[in-house]
């Protein structure tokens, strides 16, 4: 099956401006090279790519090492330079999180958690995947390595030129607010594939980029410290350096995804627990194990140390909502260093934590790991690793 188009930083021909790639030669090859979007970069596509929205297949290789808050655009149809942009009621291929879900899989606002079943497949991670649409007049199917979901079909419009790599054409928004990931690699079909040929593009693109399919998954939760903030970038995030291509920090086939959030305390984390199609629903076969770190905005609120802990063990033990109830393990990770007056209240939550016996998980283990100021030691990946995703 030959495809419209393809491009990859391993081979395509670029060239340059301000720092910015400007231009990218069609190609069909293979390597591991990646350009990386994170939040102001955007490629255009030539308006030698003309697509309807019910006749287009999407693929592509990427690494999603810290979502948006809520859409994260990776392909989309038209483009604002050569003034083609329509509203296609979304790009062609993204992914969303919608009042803090999981980040699902989407196509022209037709978003996986709608499936009717096998949504839970569909979750973006820091891991290098293969996400896919495949749209036609009878639905569209999302696709994530080899597992894939029937939704909608997409609002119609046909004869669109043009597209743009990173942001939503028709919409785009101030620069800053646009996709975050690494990409490793993207065809583009100008028609629908059968389910056989679309499964069979995800199957190669799993093989050629060293790809298994996803049994077991990590979520790790928490404040700033989790996700990474001031000179840590999403791409030395936690997620990003556990799953960097080429360690094996994590083991083959675990989906990583880093829901920390700056400011976030520990009612912000049941919210995101208790979330429609929110990540504590989405279990997989193997292992599920969410990792977390929280309290230093709870102390810097006035929340006492024996507070703290309550609300941290209602947090994962209550019945039916709890996580340890979802079915999932648990890892609690030590916040280590703080601001000096905040140090007390940190050592005190620490007592209060030593002091009373913790179950965390079937096997009764508890683990404490090193964090940073504002993100992840890279000397601590073996750490992670042992205390997170070992049973």
């Amino acid at each position: 099956m030959a495809p419209a188009t393809r491009w990859h930083p391993g081979f395509s021909q670029v060239t340059v401006q301000e720092g910015r790639v400007v231009t990218a030669t069609d190609l069909h090859g293979q390597g591991r090279a990646f350009w990386r979007f994170a939040g102001a970069q955007a490629l255009e596509v030539a308006a030698g790519l003309v697509c309807d929205t019910r006749a287009i297949s999407v693929f592509m290789v990427a690494r999603v090492p810290l979502h948006p808050a809520s859409y994260n655009r990776y392909f989309s149809l038209g483009a604002q330079g050569q003034g083609s942009q329509v509203n296609t009621l979304g790009g062609a291929l993204e992914s969303r999180v919608i009042s803090r879900s999981a980040s699902f899989a989407q196509s022209f606002g037709k978003v996986a958690s709608s499936a009717p079943s096998g949504a839970e497949w569909l979750v973006t991670g820091a891991q290098k995947q293969v996400i896919g649409a495949v749209c036609g007049a009878a639905g569209t199917r999302l696709s994530l390595n080899e597992r894939s979901a029937a939704v909608a079909a997409a609002y119609e419009v046909t004869g669109v030129s043009g597209a743009e790599i990173g942001r939503y054409a028709w919409s785009p928004g101030a620069g800053g607010s646009w996709g975050v990931f690494d990409l490793y690699d993207m065809v583009v079909y100008d028609r629908t594939l059968t389910e056989a040929e679309a499964q069979a593009v995800s199957e190669a693109l799993m093989q050629a980029h060293d790809i298994v399919p996803i049994t077991s998954q990590l979520v790790l939760e928490g404040d700033s410290i989790t996700q990474g903030t001031g000179d840590v970038t999403n791409a030395l995030s936690c997620a990003a350096v556990l799953t960097e291509p080429g360690t094996n920090h994590v083991p083959p086939g675990w989906r990583v995804c880093n829901l920390g959030t700056s400011g976030n305390k520990i009612a912000d984390l049941v919210t995101k627990r208790d979330a429609v199609n929110g990540w504590a629903a989405q279990v997989l076969p193997g292992q599920n194990v969410m990792a977390f770190e929280v309290g230093r905005n709870d102390v810097a609120a006035g929340v006492s140390p024996a507070a703290l802990y309550s609300g941290v063990v209602a947090y994962l033990n209550t019945a039916s909502t709890g996580v340890l109830q979802r079915g999932w393990t648990v890892r609690a990770m030590a916040n280590i260093a703080s601001s000096p007056a905040l140090m007390p209240q940190i050592e005190a939550q620490r007592v209060t934590r030593g002091a009373v016996p913790q179950r965390y998980g079937r096997a009764g283990r508890r683990s404490f790991c090193r964090a940073g100021q504002h993100g992840v030691h890279r000397s601590d990946c073996a750490r992670w690793r042992a205390a997170l995703c070992d049973a």
